[in-house]
């Protein structure tokens, strides 16, 4: 498509589709294409029902709002994100990683997406909100009803709807104790904090924390496991990273590129405009192909070979402009530090062969929904 229609109209979804990197890029920091993710699907006649609860829980949510709200409430949010905040999170991120393996050591053959991508930002990010240790294995279990490890999104029905519920009442509880008495944690900060002279409300913190899950837990477990597929598929990848481990952070940005966990954006023209040659109309969707872009031949030299050296890897993977993703700085250090403790503890790491990865939402999404692993641990002498 990015050679014969790189920009074209979809009559079966009514919506205009964008493959190109340049044009993927122009609109992404264009702030008359709206994030409102929710408009431009009724737009394109895509059913946007959810169930009440996910509305309050991502009534905040800055991924969907346009410049004036979504500065004030991302700014809140972004320094608890920050390059330099998340790194002083590296040691207890290693701890916590090193903790995860020491229960798994000597277990040859497990999901690493369960046991290993899925639990270490969830505690990472327990710590960060300022979750009490007692209430952690409550607060996971609600959590993972918002967030799954197969990156499926939400769900309707009953018992989703009780968790939720139970999560959303939770947060509510302890966003109220945390105005009382603060601490230094995040959701202390939000809860004391104020946007233009006004204290935020608790259901606005409530939402931000949902959607704090949302940014920082999902991208992040994605990640872990399409490092993990992109090196059992390049072997020779592998065993450089092995003998330079400085070869780590440039490997990340290249699953970025080559197997980003958010293939594609959706946003809504917000006035007559043009893409390309195209005429767009006021109101029309627009879906913009981020996982096309990044393997556009014009951008990146060679782009179907994963590289873990290129340089100026200037990938879409994820976002571009004011809705790049809240989470890149928490992804890109737990990923670095997991992996590195991952190729310390364990001589080998391969994808259990015969076993064929599924993926459960790979538009939405892009992760596998489970990832079996075979695990030779340093030391071990078994075959």
């Amino acid at each position: 498509m990015r050679h014969t229609a790189p920009v074209g109209y979809d009559e079966s979804i009514r919506a205009w589709q964008v493959f190109g990197y340049d044009e993927a890029q122009r609109i992404l920091s264009d702030p008359s294409f709206s994030a409102d993710m929710r408009a431009a699907s009724q737009a394109a006649g895509i059913d946007t029902h959810v169930p009440p609860v996910i509305e309050r829980l991502t009534s905040a949510s800055f991924f969907t709002m346009d410049p004036t709200t979504h500065r004030s409430f991302r700014g809140l949010v972004s320094q608890a994100f920050s390059r330099r905040l998340v790194n002083r999170l590296a040691p207890r991120v290693a701890e916590t990683a090193t903790g995860i393996l020491d229960e798994l050591d000597g277990v040859e053959q497990f999901d690493l997406l369960d046991r290993f991508a899925y639990p270490l930002p969830m505690i990472v990010l327990c710590e960060l909100l300022g979750v009490p240790h007692d209430d952690r294995r409550a607060f996971q279990s609600w959590a993972a009803s918002l967030i799954d490890p197969a990156g499926q999104g939400t769900a309707e029905g009953g018992e989703l709807g009780s968790e939720l519920e139970q999560l959303e009442q939770y947060l509510h509880e302890l966003v109220g104790r945390r105005r009382k008495e603060p601490g230094t944690d995040l959701l202390s900060r939000l809860a004391t904090a104020e946007v233009d002279g006004e204290q935020l409300t608790v259901q606005d913190v409530v939402s931000l924390a949902a959607v704090m899950l949302l940014a920082g837990h999902n991208t992040t477990t994605m990640l872990l496991a399409n490092l993990v597929v992109c090196l059992d598929e390049n072997p020779a990848s592998a065993a450089a990273i092995r003998e330079d481990r400085g070869l780590i952070p440039s490997a990340i940005e290249e699953v970025f590129r080559y197997r980003g966990p958010l293939p594609r954006a959706l946003r809504l023209a917000t006035e007559d405009c043009r893409i390309g040659e195209h005429a767009v109309s006021a109101g029309a969707p627009v879906v913009v192909w981020t996982a096309s872009a990044n393997w556009d031949e014009s951008q990146f030299a060679d782009p179907d070979r994963f590289d873990i050296r290129r340089t100026s890897n200037r990938h879409l993977g994820f976002g571009h402009g004011m809705h790049f993703c809240l989470g890149a700085p928490l992804a890109r250090v737990v990923a670095e530090t997991a992996m590195s403790l991952l190729l310390d503890r364990c001589s080998s790491i391969t994808v259990s062969p015969g076993v064929p990865l599924e993926y459960s939402a790979p538009r939405v999404n892009l992760a596998p929904a489970k990832l079996p692993v075979q695990i030779r641990w340093a030391g071990s002498t078994s075959r």
